[in-house]
């Protein structure tokens, strides 16, 4: 009984892993809407597929130089039998394939708690500390509020002249 149960885990493993071709939507199709109902962006980390539901996140690797990225689902295709995803532009930026156009690609399921499509093993972003107290201070006084200018400072008039014809 264990046994049956291990082959058929092992089996789900591989159903969830698919190998094939990938390529990835121009541009141009910005703001377009997807199946789903989502406004596509070429920046955003978007997939096609024809079988996981909306939402599902897939992890695609380009096996041919090891990069990889997580997309979202957002549409369905592609249509071609010849491919099994079409990525959004930066998700084909992320695994430099977009001057083949298309790529062999590893596509494989991962957790859906992922809230944020990303790349993996993405650092942190660090945000600088602003100081206001430099930005707000009362030490910059503009000319016209000077009661008494120093003789150094031109006072500058306006160079917009209005004709009459």
């Amino acid at each position: 009984m264990t046994i049956l149960m291990v082959c058929a885990s092992v089996l789900m493993a591989e159903a969830q892993t698919q190998e094939g071709v990938a390529s990835y939507y121009a541009k141009s199709w910005t703001g377009r809407r997807t199946a789903n109902g989502d406004r596509l962006h070429h920046d955003s980390l978007t997939c096609a597929h024809r079988k996981y539901p909306f939402g599902t996140r897939l992890k695609v690797t380009n096996p041919a130089n090891g990069k990889s990225v997580i997309v979202r689902v957002n549409d369905r295709g592609p249509f071609s039998k010849k491919r099994i995803i079409d990525l959004s532009w930066g998700a084909a930026r992320e695994l430099n394939i977009l001057q083949r156009g298309i790529a062999m690609v590893v596509v494989e399921r991962v957790p859906d708690d992922i809230v944020i499509p990303m790349k993996p093993d993405d650092k942190p972003i660090e945000v600088p500390q602003m100081e206001l107290e430099e930005i707000m201070n009362d030490s910059i006084t503009p000319i016209w509020q000077i009661a008494n200018p120093p003789s150094t400072t031109r006072l500058m008039r306006d160079s917009i002249t209005i004709r009459k014809h």
